[in-house]
């Protein structure tokens, strides 16, 4: 039985829908979102039975390694690919069904390969340098039938490979240019943006009010010091996920401002409400275990440290005195400053 037609034009309309959609993502989009449309079509318009995304996870030696990061399989005809389960597969002696997948990452193209009693697929290759994640395989599988691949398939999976290469390229540069890699959040230049932003429209409405919050893991260098530095990098990781959580609903927005250092954006709220809110988070951070990790970054079992944060708020009204985007954040660390010296675990409010 051949592989049901699909039909040219309606493979082209939703193309013209993909580069819409892949131009309106947002640069905190994952990979997984990205593919999330091309792997409709593949499966919907172009009429496959199964459509699924590798990531291209190591080559050791002469295997390559591959990752299922999504499959759309309705019908439960490849039970051998699981989300998160890994393919290991033989780069010179390739196993039937999976002789597109190797080519297609030996040639870093498309392949669409039929096997007799096995079925055809049509898998694609999508570049990205090692620095942002590697390569990506994806494509269809027409479940043992005979191959009925028309050229404008081949043609549509090409243009969507290099329309994702491309857009994945540009939201994964543009990501770099404004959050941090390790803890998630946004970086130094980024948060400073934001402040920037809300002393401008002070300068317009004058009503308006907001605050920021300083915050410093007391004690990092010690950590650095004893543990090494994957421990603290562990360590500022962890904390960053405890921010970005605390952001849905609690505050606004929230940056590594540098090192060990991050800075908390509380629009529309003043410094009595970010006072109450931060006491919650510093709590919050005293009582979270910590993994603990040894000299080679192992995680150790049921071993963990207690780390604490001291805070410093600042808040601009149209009493207060900031000029500057480095005056307003200058007096959160003022009060930060107070916070450490009165034993550290503290928050302090800036009284001018």
């Amino acid at each position: 039985m051949k592989k049901y037609e699909s039909d040219a034009k309606t493979v082209l309309n939703q193309l013209s829908r993909l580069s819409d959609f892949l131009k309106g993502l947002d640069v905190r989009a994952s990979a997984n979102e990205s593919f999330n449309f091309p792997l409709e079509i593949i499966r919907q318009t172009m009429m496959f039975d199964v459509s699924v995304l590798y990531k291209v996870s190591n080559v050791i030696e002469n295997r390559l390694i591959l990752e299922v990061i999504k499959i759309l399989d309705p019908g439960g005809l490849r039970p051998d690919l699981k989300e998160g389960g890994k393919l290991r597969l033989f780069l010179d002696d390739p196993d039937k069904i999976h002789i597109n997948e190797i080519t297609a990452f030996k040639n870093k193209a498309i392949s669409y390969a039929n096997v007799p009693g096995v079925g055809c697929d049509i898998i694609g290759y999508v570049y990205l340098p090692e620095s942002l994640g590697g390569a990506y395989l994806f494509g269809g599988d027409f479940c043992g039938k005979e191959s009925s691949i028309k050229n404008f398939e081949v043609a549509s999976v090409e243009i969507m490979c290099n329309f994702l290469s491309t857009i994945l390229l540009k939201t994964q540069f543009e990501h770099q240019a404004e959050y941090d890699s390790l803890t998630g959040l946004f970086n130094s230049a980024k948060i400073k943006q934001k402040v920037e932003n809300l002393l401008k429209r002070a300068e317009r409405k004058q009503s308006s009010i907001a605050c920021i919050a300083m915050g410093d893991i007391d004690f990092f260098k010690k950590v650095n010091d004893t543990y090494g530095h994957i421990q603290g990098d562990l360590v500022l990781k962890k904390v960053g996920e405890i921010l970005s959580s605390s952001m849905r609903g609690v505050f606004d927005v929230a940056g590594r401002y540098g090192g060990e250092e991050f800075l908390l954006i509380f629009d529309e709220t003043n410094e009595i409400n970010t006072f109450r809110i931060i006491e919650r988070l510093r709590k919050n951070i005293e009582e979270t275990k910590f993994e603990k990790t040894d000299k080679t970054g192992k995680i150790v079992k049921n071993q963990f440290l207690n780390i604490t944060m001291s805070f410093g708020i600042a808040q601009l009204n149209k009493n207060a005195d900031v000029k500057s985007v480095t005056g307003w954040i200058g007096q959160a660390d003022n009060a930060l400053y107070e916070s450490k010296q009165n034993g550290r675990n503290k928050t302090t409010v800036f009284k001018g």
